[in-house]
């Protein structure tokens, strides 16, 4: 007897290495606006912290899936995810820490949540045993919310953002266009976990995407403020949450489409509280592809990889 399988990505997945040279990058890699490159910039740290935590979260969850399919994605899912979080983490410590950037600072509130509030055993508090696979269920599916959202975040940059093409610098472009393709690619595997495991209970998935929305807000916007506050190019209006100068240079930068506007981070989460929502249907994989296919870093570890077999060499 065939049965249908819980994960409805039809496509195969595949791990990708990336290389990049972070010799020359500016700190203002977005021309137009550096509070914008500040909000890009610090998305990397939550991206370190946070992708790691959904590497142990899917790790943990492995044992419990019997369809075969599904734990090969998850198991793809996690290798692309640490690939994402290594190469975040090198931009770091080669690009950011140039420029005088207090890594540890920046990294406080992520390291609070993902290593604290979302543990094993949350703020120290150990959990009765009957709680802990409901504690993994949950947290599973905290990673499918944000997963919507990081989806969502790869159609924008897709489709609007085009910074190489407005005069952003390349190698920061490539680095967030290839990381949001492959979200894209890969956006129903957490859902599709998260429904495995939950079995299909809509009101748990309405429950775990409500803290998500203000949390990825809060961690947006405090860390840009975070960053802008040690630059000394930018105004003193634009490096304060209580100073107007923050929030119109950042209306402005979202209206060229350079980085989302506030409400995006509202108004994305309404399609996933629909009781027929899926992943599959909120972006384009073809699209996706197509970038993945001709990433500047994608290439030059290829092409590296082929020079260093090449017996010549």
């Amino acid at each position: 007897m065939i049965t249908e399988s819980s994960s409805k990505t039809y496509w195969p997945l595949f791990p990708r290495k990336v290389m990049f040279d972070w010799q020359t990058t500016p700190l203002h890699w977005i021309p137009q606006s550096p509070l914008a490159s500040h909000a890009i910039n610090h998305f990397s740290f939550s991206l370190v912290r946070g992708e790691y935590f959904f590497c142990r979260m899917f790790n943990k969850a492995l044992p419990l899936i019997e369809d075969e399919k599904l734990k090969e994605h998850v198991k793809v899912f996690i290798r692309q995810e640490v690939i994402h979080a290594q190469a975040h983490k090198d931009s770091i410590e080669q690009y950011l820490q140039r420029y005088g950037v207090d890594i540890e600072k920046q990294y406080e509130t992520v390291i609070h949540l993902f290593d604290h509030a979302l543990a094993d055993k949350p703020f120290g508090m150990k959990l009765p045993k009957f709680l802990q696979k409901q504690w993994l269920v949950a947290r599973v599916g905290f990673v499918a919310a944000t997963e919507h959202y990081t989806c969502a975040l790869g159609k924008f940059v897709l489709e609007k953002a085009h910074w190489e093409a407005k005069g952003c610098n390349p190698e920061v472009s490539d680095l967030f266009t290839w990381h949001c393709a492959e979200e894209v690619e890969h956006r129903a595997v957490a859902y599709d976990l998260f429904q495995y495991l939950n079995k299909g209970n809509y009101a748990m998935r309405c429950l775990v995407m409500l803290p998500v929305v203000p949390i990825l807000t809060m961690l947006m916007i405090k860390g840009t403020a975070g960053l802008a506050t040690t630059d000394p190019v930018l105004s003193k209006s634009q490096k304060s949450l209580t100073r107007l100068g923050f929030w119109k240079e950042w209306a402005s930068a979202s209206q060229q489409n350079l980085i989302p506007s506030l409400s995006w981070f509202i108004t994305t989460s309404g399609s996933f509280f629909k009781p027929d929502y899926h992943p599959i249907y909120e972006a384009s994989t073809q699209m996706a592809l197509d970038y993945i296919n001709n990433s500047p870093a994608v290439k030059a570890f290829e092409q590296q990889l082929v020079f260093s077999n090449d017996p010549k060499n």
